[in-house]
């Protein structure tokens, strides 16, 4: 029987699995509780992925011999296989306790790896390093580390690992990211152009170089280093989504239709297309924008049931209200919001700020912190912690004002941070996810009819967007000579970011032009590529590029005050005017729109209603050049707009922050009195 079982050993060696199996077998027929027949058995099914049959016959195994490491072992390998993770974790600790192992303590940590135990992964391969000094354990250590955002010493791993097999590719690129993260910018393209000296071919470097320049505005070596990606990779779909946003963000429309025609084949292939916030200038149909939403979501975001149910808390004297975001600091959003978060009635309400990111200590900052009841700083917690200290503080309400901008964290509200979760302000549209159970909006962003094409169900205020009346109309007194614009011409502007520029809008200002003699459209753009794209665009449409001006960036008061010298704001479309809208507005500067058809495509009419303007709401391009044209050669006609801007500004519902807050207060209470009386969520109307 010896000479039978070395027979299908040497044969299972030499991978003749069948002939070894056969033999095994009648083996087993003569004696049925041989141990070593019955492990091999199960390691042939294993190699054959019959997991559920190599279960069984592994389990037989141990029950013959309970005290085999290797049997152990190798059944927790089986069953990380069939998900039984935790299963497979008490295998490994049976195999450690008979005979303690580099290999499955490293495995092992993998394991808890899988189950986001980044701290008991971490002490695993900590044993595995004392039995043996690996590189793979010291990768695998590193990626815990990054996951507690211990990035300094998930890169140290990195290194060691790395001088242990300097050919070592992917932890070169683990630590590339790494640096990434750190935001050491300069430093992590020259770790990613390293990996490409040894491995020229590998393309997620070279991916990873494009998205770096982009982020740096260098936008034609980003184009380059996507050419090399798709030469080796031409359905790369992250890369050639990040040409489409690069030419999107550059005004380059020379393959618009090919562009929108490849976004729109991928959302339809339920494949990854252009991002939710891209879409914004990309698609003028809501309905497409909610379907790449929600596909985007369900991807990337899905609900997350880590945690139970959260269920209404009871009992509170005062409604628990945490807003979240990246951005608390001199930022749009932060600029918008800071006084309502000041005049939040703090004998009814508590008022909790949750920072994703750390941010500097500027005046605005410095408000925030003192108008919250708690400000609290969660850029190092990991999502499951940052979540049950919510469920803890018993949050009654939570607000994303991020959702997809910036450096956000939709996983966080995937988990469910409070039984009610809204989408408000930072993103424009609709978070594509159930577990939002609200938006905040206006009638005029959101009629009736369109409710259809949300997720959420709307909270409807008279005005959507808060605003700080502590930012006054600019005192700075600017000269157009001051900012070197024509002091006889009629000026339009738009200073909305070059990525809602769209070659429709384009050719509306450029017939705009045409028909208003000694014109000028003087545009932002934050890029050289910016300029040289639409120095072509206005030369191939016949107007010489001289009429063309281009604004930087300006400190606040003298980015105001430069809204005094111009005649004639043009909004965008289908992303339009936000925030540089009621800056604009503010200033005394009348903003021409077209209404679109999505939430983004509507916020300038909404901003215009609600400094009592719809006379300036147009609802087709055609009507929107024809009333621009107007305006710019009948001064008497804009003289009239200006003067009823001015006019309503001291009472405009837009700048009324006191008002504001207790409107967004009232649907607070509305929602909370729901909750509590174990309502359906349904849409709110503050009157």
């Amino acid at each position: 029987m010896k000479n039978k079982f070395q027979e299908a050993f040497k044969l299972h060696q030499n991978g003749s699995l069948q002939d070894a199996k056969k033999i095994y077998e009648e083996i087993l027929e003569e004696t049925p509780n041989d141990f070593n027949c019955l492990h091999h058995l199960g390691l042939i099914a294993k190699s054959n992925k019959e997991y559920q049959s190599a279960f069984e016959l592994l389990s037989q195994a141990i029950n013959v011999n309970p005290n085999n490491a290797a049997a152990h072992f190798n059944l927790a390998n089986t069953l990380k296989e069939l998900n039984k993770i935790n299963d497979a974790i008490a295998s490994y600790d049976k195999a450690i306790d008979i005979k303690p192992d580099y290999e499955i303590y490293s495995l092992r940590g993998l394991a808890l790896y899988q189950l986001e135990k980044y701290d008991e992964a971490i002490s695993s391969y900590d044993e595995s390093i004392k039995l043996k000094p690996d590189p793979i354990a010291y990768c695998n250590r590193g990626l815990a580390f990054i996951q507690l955002r211990k990035i300094k010493e998930g890169i140290a791993d990195y290194d060691k690992a790395i001088q242990m097999n300097s050919n070592f590719i992917q932890v070169k690129h683990n630590r590339a990211l790494a640096l990434k993260i750190l935001g050491k910018t300069k430093e992590c393209i020259e770790a990613f152009k390293a990996i490409i000296k040894i491995e020229p071919n590998h393309y997620e470097s070279l991916y990873e170089i494009a998205t770096l320049y982009n982020a740096l505005k260098e936008f034609n070596l980003a184009l380059t280093f996507c050419e090399q990606v798709l030469k080796i990779n031409p359905n790369h779909n992250p890369t050639i989504l990040l040409g489409i946003k690069i030419r999107k963000k550059t005004c380059d429309w020379t393959c618009d239709d090919q562009d929108t025609s490849y976004a729109l084949k991928k959302i339809n292939e339920s494949e990854e297309s252009v991002g939710p916030f891209s879409s914004l200038a990309f698609f003028s149909d809501p309905a497409i924008q909610k379907k790449l939403i929600e596909r985007h979501t369900s991807k990337k975001y899905p609900p997350n049931n880590f945690f139970n149910k959260v269920l209404p808390y009871k009992n509170h004297k005062k409604i628990r209200i945490a807003y979240f975001s990246p951005d608390f600091w001199n930022h749009p959003v932060s600029n918008l919001m800071v006084e309502c978060f000041e005049k939040h009635d703090q004998s009814k309400f508590e008022i909790y700020g949750f920072s994703l990111v750390d941010r500097p200590d500027d005046a605005v900052n410095k408000r925030l912190k003192k108008a919250f009841t708690k400000y609290i700083n969660i850029e190092n917690k990991l999502t499951k912690d940052i979540v049950k200290l919510a469920r803890e503080m018993e949050i009654d309400i939570t607000i994303d004002l991020a959702v997809y901008t910036g450096q956000t964290r939709p996983e966080i509200f995937a988990m469910r941070t409070a039984p009610i979760q809204i989408n408000y302000l930072g993103f424009p549209g609709t978070s594509g996810a159930d577990y939002f159970d609200y938006i905040i909006a206006d009638p005029v962003l959101i009629p009736q009819d369109d409710q259809q094409y949300y997720s959420e169900k709307i909270v409807y205020l008279p005005s959507f967007q808060a605003n700080d009346s502590n930012l006054s109309a600019p005192s700075t007194l600017l000269k157009r000579q001051d900012l070197g614009l024509p002091e006889t011409s009629f000026i339009f502007c738009c200073f909305n970011n070059s990525n809602k520029y769209s070659s429709s809008i384009f050719d509306s200002w450029m017939k705009i032009l045409s028909k208003v003699d000694n014109s000028v459209l003087l545009l932002y753009a934050d890029n050289e590529s910016v300029k040289t794209n639409l120095r072509k665009e206005i030369t191939l449409r016949g107007i010489k590029p001289s009429r063309l001006i281009f604004g930087d960036r300006l400190k606040m008061p003298e980015y105001l005050a430069r809204f005094k010298v111009i005649d004639l704001f043009l909004d965008t479309l289908p992303f339009n005017a936000g925030t540089t809208g009621s800056d604009a507005l503010r200033s005394g500067l009348p903003i021409l729109t077209c209404k679109g058809k999505t939430f983004a495509g509507r916020m300038c009419a909404s901003l215009l209603h609600a400094v009592n303007l719809p006379e300036l709401v147009t609802c087709s391009l055609a009507q929107y050049e024809s009333l621009a044209i107007e305006l710019a050669t009948n001064p008497n006609r804009l003289k009239i707009i200006k003067d009823k801007l001015d006019k309503n500004l001291s009472s405009a519902l837009l700048y009324n922050s006191t008002l504001f807050t207790k409107n967004i207060e009232s649907a607070y209470s509305m929602i909370y009195e729901r909750m509590q009386n174990k309502s359906n969520v349904e849409h709110i109307i503050v009157e």
